[in-house]
């Protein structure tokens, strides 16, 4: 498998980033995949929405990201004190933070409480003159002399992007959606001897679960390890507010350890269906895919801070020194998987907790703070916070690529390198790929689509889609009006008006009220539709889940084998010893 090569390779080639005592650490850039905060489970009837407790969660979260990286309380941040210099203090400034989502109400809800937290209410009566960035006033006395304030105690609006089913930068976000190669490739798993082996090793285990628990969302034959992640995530949502099923499998001794090792079947079936790509039989791993478009937008987004800084001009005007994607659990497995952190930590091969982050922050260390002169003075460095449930241990860097637990800081070269060979590099390559339906996928060009995050709106003042569109059609029209003038002259082509019969007979959709100019949509007998796009229903938009049970196979083979469990996320706990200080020496 490349990927171990690549881990022996670059064990061998990486340089350690040790930071001595006499050096500080200056985070330039922070990109951040969020899970969504705690939602109502997905087999339920419509959309999922965010619940109370997930609003909680990512604000808190929010709070966390605002201590380490912009202001606030040293001793009150979970996630330690890392400031990113230049950042707007009290009022948010669009110009530096990209927040990116599916448009999806537990989503974008999710980017919304978190944004309250990194950027709380202010009120600006009290601070009369201040600008948001733009150099306009938000706020404070009017011309006439009242004074005015925005709703909610100074409530701060962040331009929270979304992104639906037709825009191609929803691959950003969840790239296994609208991808049936990766969906396939994804379902194979339910055709092994291994997961033949766990579903009968399981039934018994899984006939103990009551189908009252479910509220009529699962038949008693859909209790089974086929159906083990929406299993899961329903009992995990009844347990935290049903309080007859918590009692049950809290105190009922018949009960016991059920509901964790629901929760451990449920990570190893994710982990086969959207990770465990060191077992792959090709180096293709399209059931990753989630994680190859979402490596290329951490990618994107580092490279663009880096040819800002280091090119003459506004050193902000196209990157972003904050970005924040908010989903779902299949792009954390599957780029977990390609970087291989389950590598040395086996209990990476799990489902992530509601409000958990990967983040990867761009860096530089050595007494000047300043951004250096040359790429290879630059570092990454990953980290996992594991939820916020948790009230120690909240942040803390693990090596990537296989890489020893002193190699977590990841010099900027070879960090590119690596990343360029796991990512999707580009729209048409997706689209081939995937062989999606999408309807952004029809007429790409390979040749100038990229998978990068989008330059800030308005700052490039270049020509628009829909100006160059107009651009185009005026340029076409102009070239056929040529040519046909051509026409005219050389090749004897003439006009004439043609008589129209008072019936037209030609059929049709329209019958004998079809006009002559009319297009004709008549189809012949037994004759195919023209190509065209197929939709997916709302009622089940963005957050497409691999093996349910409409797609569930039937057991295979007879033989009971015992599987081993995969820990969950709980585990890193164990590992994480302490948060990650500030190191704040002068």
């Amino acid at each position: 498998m490349y990927k171990l090569a690549i881990a022996a390779w670059a064990s061998a080639w990486l340089v350690g980033a040790q930071v001595t005592d006499d050096d500080l650490y200056h985070p330039h850039a922070s990109f951040a995949f969020i899970r969504t905060g705690e939602r109502t489970p997905t087999i339920q009837p419509g959309p999922s929405v965010l619940t109370a407790l997930g609003a909680q969660q990512m604000y808190k979260l929010g709070q966390n990201f605002r201590t380490r990286y912009i202001a606030g309380n040293a001793d009150a941040g979970l996630l330690g004190v890392q400031r990113i210099a230049g950042m707007s203090q009290n009022l948010v400034n669009n110009d530096q933070i990209l927040v990116q989502t599916l448009d999806q109400q537990h989503l974008v809800s999710s980017a919304q409480a978190f944004m309250q937290g990194l950027y709380p209410p202010r009120n600006t009566i009290n601070s009369l003159g201040s600008s948001n960035g733009t150099g306009a006033s938000t706020g404070g006395l009017l011309a006439n002399g009242t004074a005015i304030d925005f709703p909610l105690g100074g409530y701060q609006y962040a331009n929270i992007q979304s992104s639906g089913q037709l825009d191609p930068e929803s691959i950003y976000i969840s790239g296994i959606q609208n991808c049936p190669i990766a969906q396939r490739d994804a379902l194979r798993y339910f055709t092994t001897d291994s997961f033949a082996q766990t579903q009968a090793a399981t039934a018994d285990f899984y006939k103990r679960l009551s189908p009252e628990w479910f509220g009529g969302n699962l038949r008693r034959d859909q209790l089974e390890f086929a159906h083990a992640i929406e299993i899961n995530d329903y009992l995990q949502y009844q347990y935290a507010h049903n309080s007859s099923i918590y009692r049950t499998l809290s105190n009922d001794t018949s009960f016991d350890g059920v509901f964790s090792q629901v929760r451990t079947l449920a990570d190893e079936e994710a982990w086969s269906l959207y990770g465990n790509t060191s077992t792959s039989s090709t180096d293709t791993d399209n059931q990753a895919i989630a994680g190859k478009t979402l490596a290329s937008v951490v990618l994107g987004a580092f490279q663009r801070i880096i040819a800002d800084r280091l090119s003459p001009g506004d050193p902000t005007d196209i990157s972003y020194p904050m970005t924040l994607l908010f989903g779902e659990q299949e792009p954390f497995i599957s780029l977990m998987s390609l970087m291989m952190v389950d590598f040395r930590d086996s209990a990476f091969r799990s489902i992530p907790p509601f409000g958990s982050a990967m983040i990867f922050e761009l860096f530089s260390t050595g007494r000047s703070a300043a951004f250096p002169t040359s790429p290879k003075d630059l570092r990454v460095r990953f980290h996992f916070h594991n939820g916020t449930s948790y009230d120690n241990n909240q942040l803390t860097a693990f090596p990537m690529f296989g890489n020893g637990p002193n190699r977590t800081d990841m010099a900027w070269p070879e960090f590119q390198d690596l990343f360029s060979r796991i990512m999707m590099p580009s729209l048409s390559q997706w689209c081939e790929t995937c062989a999606s339906p999408s309807l952004f996928c029809w007429g790409v060009d390979e040749n100038n689509i990229t998978l990068q995050l989008p330059a800030a709106q308005g700052k490039r003042h270049a020509v628009s889609p829909a100006v160059g569109g107009v651009i185009g059609a005026v340029v076409t029209l102009v070239v056929a009006g040529l040519l046909f003038g051509l026409a005219m002259l050389l090749g004897g082509v003439r006009l004439h008006r043609v008589q129209r019969s008072k019936k037209s007979e030609l059929g049709g959709f329209k019958g004998s009220s079809k006009l002559a100019s009319d297009p004709d949509l008549s189809l012949a007998k037994n004759g195919a539709p023209p190509a065209g796009i197929s939709f997916v229903s709302d009622a089940k938009r963005g957050h497409e889940r691999v093996g349910s049970w409409e797609l569930r196979q039937k057991e295979f083979g007879t033989d009971l084998a015992d599987q081993s469990r995969r820990s969950s996320f709980d585990a890193i706990d164990a590992v994480a010893s302490k948060p990650v200080q500030a190191d704040e020496r002068v």
